[in-house]
Parts: C-alpha cells; sequence; structure tokens
C-alpha cells in the first residue's frame, strides 16, 4: 500500500485509540478507586456495568449500522443521505436507551440479583446502577454524533470529548467516592454521580461543536434529521437489524460468561471484573484500527474501487497481527504490576494474575477476529457473514465451554477462562476463507 493509506489510517485511527483509551481508563479509574472499598464492591459495580454493556452495544448497533451508510455516502459526498440515516439511527437509539434506563431504574435489584445473590452485593450494585443510569440518556447521543464526525474523518472531536469526560470523571469519583473537600462519602454511588456528571459532559461539547462552530459541510437541522421515508427505513433495518442482533448475541454471550465465572463465587467474580476492565483498555489498539479500517474500506467501497478495497483489507490484518503481538508482549510484562493497584485477597491476586497472562497470550487472535468483523466485513457491508462468525464462536464454543467448566467440572477460574477463550481460533477458521473470497465487499450506496 502506498504512503497515503498509511497517513490516512494513522489519522483516523489515532484518535478512536485515544477516545477509546481514554473511556477505558475512566472505567478502570472507577475500579481502581472502588477497589479500594474492598471486593464486594468491585463485585457490585462490575455486576452492574455488565447491564450497561448490553445496553452500550444494543444502541451502538444501530448507530454502528448508520455507519456503514455514513461511511459509503461520505464516500460519495452525499451529504443529503447520511442526515437522512443519522436521524433514522437517532430513532432507534433513542427507544433503546429509554427501555434500558427505566430497566436500571425500576429492576436493578433483579438485574443485580441475577449475577449474584449476595444481600450486600445487591445493595451496593442497585444503589449504583440507580444513579448510573441517566448517563444512559447522554451517552447514545454522544455515540451517534461521534459516529458521524468519524465517518467524516474528523475524528478528534470525539476524542477531545472523551479528554473532558476523564477529567471530570476522576475528579468526581475522587470527591464522592472519598467524601473530600466537605462532600459526603458515597461509596459506589459516588461513582455513580462521577460516571453520569462525566457524561454529561461529553454530551454537551460535542453538542457546542457541532451546532455552534458547524464546520462540517452537512446540514443536521431538525428538519433535515427526519427527512427520510418508510424506504429509507426499511433500508437502514435490512443492514443495522443484523448489526444490532450481531451486537445484542456477542454482549450476551459476554454476560453468560460472567454469569458462568460468578458461579465459582464472589472471589472469580472480582476477578473478572478487573481482568475484563483491564482487557478493554488493551482491546481498545485493535478496535481502533478497526473502526478505522471500516471507514476507509468503506470510503473505497462507496467510490467503487473494489480492487482497492481488497488490498486495503490485506494491509489492515498484518497490521493487526503485529499489534497484537506487540501489545499482547506488553500486557503479559506488566500485568503483576497492575495488580498492585486494587485492593484484593492473596489469592484473587494469584488467579487475577493467570487471567491476566492467558488474556495477554490470546491478544494477537482476538485482534484479527476484531478487525475482520468489525473493520472488513462490517465496513464491507458484509454483515450477515459479520454474525455468523461471532455468534458461532461465542455461543456454541466459548460459552459452552465457559458453563462446562464452571459448573460441572468446577475448575478454577483462570481454567475456566482459558477455555473459554476457544472461541478465538474457532473464529479465525471462520474468517479466512470468507476473506480471500471476496464476498465481503458489498457496495450499498
Amino acid at each position: 500500500m502506498n504512503k497515503t493509506f498509511y497517513k490516512n489510517l494513522c489519522f483516523l485511527a489515532i484518535p478512536v485509540i485515544i477516545q477509546n483509551l481514554i473511556g477505558a481508563s475512566l472505567n478502570l479509574l472507577d475500579n481502581v478507586m472502588v477497589g479500594n472499598l474492598g471486593e464486594k464492591a468491585i463485585a457490585a459495580t462490575g455486576i452492574a456495568n455488565q447491564y450497561y454493556l448490553i445496553f452500550f452495544n444494543t444502541t451502538n448497533g444501530f448507530i454502528l449500522g448508520a455507519g456503514i451508510f455514513l461511511a459509503q455516502y461520505w464516500g460519495k459526498k452525499d451529504t443529503k443521505n447520511m442526515s437522512k440515516y443519522l436521524g433514522i439511527s437517532f430513532l432507534f437509539s433513542t427507544v433503546v436507551a429509554i427501555l434500558f434506563f427505566i430497566g436500571a431504574l425500576f429492576f436493578a435489584e433483579n438485574i443485580i440479583g441475577f449475577f449474584n445473590k449476595d444481600i450486600e452485593i445487591i445493595k451496593l450494585g442497585k444503589e449504583y446502577l440507580h444513579i448510573v443510569s441517566f448517563s444512559y440518556l447522554f451517552t447514545y447521543i454522544s455515540l451517534s454524533y461521534s459516529m458521524l464526525l468519524r465517518s467524516m474523518g474528523y475524528t478528534k472531536i470525539p476524542m477531545l470529548a472523551s479528554i473532558i469526560a476523564c477529567f471530570f470523571n476522576g475528579i468526581l469519583n475522587y470527591i464522592f467516592i472519598f467524601g473530600k473537600f466537605g462532600a459526603p462519602q458515597l461509596g459506589v454511588a459516588g461513582a455513580g454521580i462521577g460516571t453520569t456528571v462525566a457524561r454529561a459532559m461529553e454530551l454537551i461539547f460535542i453538542i457546542y461543536i457541532i451546532y455552534f462552530k458547524n464546520n462540517y459541510n452537512i446540514s443536521l437541522k431538525f428538519s433535515e434529521l427526519t427527512n427520510f421515508n418508510m424506504e429509507n427505513i426499511k433500508k437502514y433495518l435490512i443492514t443495522t437489524l443484523p448489526v444490532v442482533f450481531n451486537d445484542a448475541m456477542w454482549i450476551g454471550g459476554l454476560t453468560l460468561y460472567f454469569k458462568a465465572f460468578s458461579l465459582l463465587g464472589t472471589s472469580a467474580t472480582t476477578t473478572m471484573q478487573i481482568a475484563n476492565t483491564l482487557n478493554n483498555v488493551f482491546n481498545i489498539f485493535g478496535i481502533g484500527i478497526a473502526v478505522a479500517g471500516s471507514i476507509i474500506i468503506g470510503n473505497t467501497i462507496g467510490s467503487g474501487d473494489y480492487s482497492l478495497a481488497r488490498k486495503e483489507a490485506t494491509s489492515l490484518n498484518y497490521i493487526s497481527i503485529i499489534l497484537g503481538c506487540i501489545i499482547g508482549v506488553i500486557f503479559f510484562i506488566v500485568a503483576p504490576f497492575i495488580i498492585l493497584l486494587f485492593n484484593i485477597e492473596e489469592q484473587t491476586k494469584i488467579e487475577l494474575l493467570w487471567v491476566l497472562r492467558i488474556m495477554a497470550v490470546v491478544l494477537p487472535l482476538r485482534f484479527f477476529g476484531i478487525l475482520n468483523i468489525i473493520g472488513i466485513f462490517r465496513g464491507g457491508g458484509d454483515v450477515f457473514y459479520a454474525i455468523i462468525t461471532e455468534i458461532t464462536a461465542v455461543w456454541l464454543i466459548g460459552v459452552c465451554f465457559a458453563f462446562l467448566g464452571a459448573k460441572y467440572f468446577e475448575f478454577s477460574i483462570p481454567l475456566v477462562y482459558a477455555m473459554s477463550c476457544l472461541e478465538e481460533p474457532f473464529k479465525s477458521i471462520l474468517i479466512i476463507p470468507r476473506l480471500k473470497s471476496g464476498k465481503w465487499i458489498k457496495n450499498l450506496t
């Protein structure tokens, strides 16, 4: 590939990586601060965050579905249709956000109790979930506008918004969790306040930039966002519902993973909450390349150059595997030092170290899967095959082996986690033939 490709990739990927890294750091900061309150506090917020992940991925499915259209229409410089599909995305993601908000507000006890029956954990989780549920109403709007900006190549604005969110979250967590500067000491409820205010500030910044400093050559007036018809909605749903279904099934699988791990007790739940938070930090580099790749490939397919799209896909895969190896080695080395940040039992520390190192070894394969499913297949419009790959690997391999190890053999948490990771090589087996065939290239415009 030429220098322009790598320049565009870096231009798109680096801000996305920084933005997501900040967002993951925000969650890590929550975990470290809450971790000072003990293992039950970590377990409670971890369970509550599983519900958030279901909300995030369901909502984001509708937004990512719109992103496929946005990227390809931007490749044709058709801004009129971009406004329409952004508006349709808002319509569906608003409904999803309201439903999850109601669920968190009125059924928090049932949600926490599904994973853990400990009365104290249910009480703490319910307290946290009630407060943080309000952040859902801000998050989906920020995600929608961020997707629009990324599709057009304006990746710095979402990145700056995340920096602002992280700043407010860190300060407010410190103040309200521990009761500093005269504020009440609220514990896990303080973490909920910090997260909710941070998401609100993130949205305010994005709205200000878009509507008060609009230099993006696209109309975002209400009349333009609602200027769609049933034919547009049908076209959107045909492409988007598979993405939503894929993401919902994927996060459903991760939720069942968490359920399987929780069968081994509070220590295992705490281990996997910390491990997953740290894993998300390192996964961000693969996700950043995938998001940038989906935009580049979407733009290329929109312009009609299918041969170039295949070459770009090959280059992206080489980059993802090399990056996965580098990040995996770093993850493996720093794992023992990261554990020192958490106030957990000695046995939990030992199990956590094993889990983190298994994650590090699996990382190159995970990056390969992320790049192809999120970046190449979705960017190319081949969402149906992405669904088959994701669901088959997660549900038939990962989830089954996780429950087999936890419930029937009662293995230790590191071994159960290792069994669940068998989904990654299986996923690669499904990806490679499709990638070589070029059937993933589908022009939706």
